[in-house]
């Protein structure tokens, strides 16, 4: 390895290269005065060592093409990682960006403050602030001043974002956060709360021994007694998001380009639901939770046909995945302003379609390569920004891409979410 130094307005910026692919790891791009307040960009003009990972750190990982600069223009692809709103990390390696670069692509990690200190709401906050999501923006305001230096076209950025990360790059699309730093957006299995914060807060203070829940409050408590009440506070919400923002309102985004996918059997290997498939109590777990979950009174015995007739010994996986994953998939498709593909991943020869196995095709990490499959769907979309398959269509032609994790034996087929839509209550009303 050898040094790889740039020079922005951030700052200089000393990375490495293998003569391949140059990374700079960990880059600080905001500052806070506490963890529960605000963030403000990082200070610029200094020396920066971006030489070793640094991944519990709220900063940014860049890959380019070795010896890139400003007069490459390549475009950018920026990844929110996902982690239930509650871990995850800019270092994520399932999305490292080394199969980008040798494509001519400048990929961005972004890193952003999870748990309470991203997502807990004190009186006073502005309708749907959310502080992680906050760090966020800043990230991608960071991108549009530097990312030139690094060789990125800050005009032609793509967020691609996994689970709490697809449902930041959503919200990030809302008109009232959208500040045109971004073209494009790939959502993959967003996951939104069913209730709204204020409907979770009283479980939470309540795991806090009842504790007003403040800045200065939650500052003062230590971070034993944070994790000890957060832990408490999120097995009162094992089947749903404990935190994360609410509600998803598609008609409140700007007018941008989506891809949404889902994988086919998001939490097939969630070990609750394992656990009630394996005793043959699936259709018990469904008829006992199904409500509580989001399915509309009357409708549990018509999904549970349909459930038995895709997969007969998931009946609790496939309830968890539609409940928390594949009915926003749905809304999101059929509601969004702009224009909309939609995508179902299933198994391929390598790994089962579940929850999160779909990021290492996306980014070309092993057991996957560069440009194999998904990841040359990637590479080609962020450069042209046309997915290559029939857009979906709201009012009639509900078209969807099916197709393996490897990228292989594609088909398009007709609305397969519509078994969802027809069961599931909305659950859409402001609040």
């Amino acid at each position: 390895m050898q040094a790889a130094e740039v020079t922005c307005p951030a700052g200089t910026v000393v990375g490495i290269s293998d003569g391949v692919v140059d990374t700079f790891h960990s880059i600080p791009f905001l500052r806070t005065a506490a963890p529960f307040m605000d963030a403000e960009p990082a200070h610029t003009g200094i020396l920066i060592d971006a030489s070793q990972p640094r991944p519990d750190d709220i900063a940014l990982t860049i890959t380019t093409p070795a010896g890139a600069s400003d007069t490459n223009d390549y475009p950018v692809i920026a990844y929110i990682h996902g982690g239930r709103f509650e871990s995850g990390t800019h270092e994520d390696p399932r999305a490292d960006g080394y199969a980008n670069a040798t494509q001519g692509i400048v990929q961005v990690q972004i890193g952003y403050r999870v748990g309470l200190e991203g997502f807990t709401r004190f009186p006073g906050d502005t309708p749907h602030h959310y502080r992680g999501i906050d760090d966020c923006n800043l990230a991608l305001e960071w991108i549009q001043k530097n990312i030139e230096a690094f060789g990125g076209d800050p005009t032609n950025v793509t967020i691609v974002g996994q689970s709490a990360g697809a449902t930041t790059a959503l919200w990030l699309a809302r008109k009232d956060h959208y500040r045109g730093a971004f073209r494009r957006i790939v959502a993959m299995s967003p996951c939104f709360p069913r209730q709204s914060y204020d409907d979770r807060k009283s479980d939470l203070s309540f795991a806090f021994g009842g504790m007003r829940l403040s800045r200065e409050n939650l500052s003062k408590a230590s971070p034993q007694r944070r994790l000890r009440a957060y832990k408490r506070f999120r097995n009162r919400h094992l089947l749903d998001m404990a935190l994360g923002p609410h509600p998803l309102a598609p008609q409140e985004m700007a007018d941008v380009d989506v891809v949404i996918s889902s994988v086919r059997d998001e939490f097939y290997m969630n070990p609750p639901a394992q656990f009630a498939d394996r005793i043959g109590l699936g259709a018990l777990f469904a008829r006992t939770l199904g409500r509580a979950m989001g399915i509309a009174p009357g409708q549990v015995s018509n999904w549970l046909g349909d459930a038995r007739a895709m997969s007969p010994r998931n009946i609790a996986g496939r309830l968890i995945g539609d409940a928390t994953i594949r009915r926003w998939v749905d809304i999101v498709a059929h509601e969004a302003p702009g224009r909309v593909w939609h995508a179902e991943l299933h198994p391929d020869d390598r790994n089962p379609a579940d929850h999160s196995r779909d990021i290492r095709p996306l980014f070309g990490a092993k057991p996957y390569s560069a440009g194999e499959g998904l990841n040359g769907w990637l590479v080609k979309y962020a450069r042209t920004g046309e997915a290559g398959w029939p857009e979906f269509e709201k009012e009639r032609n509900q078209s969807t891409l099916i197709v393996d994790l490897s990228g292989r034996n594609a088909t398009v087929a007709q609305d397969p979410l519509g078994y969802i839509r027809q069961a599931f209550a909305r659950l859409d009303s402001p609040q």
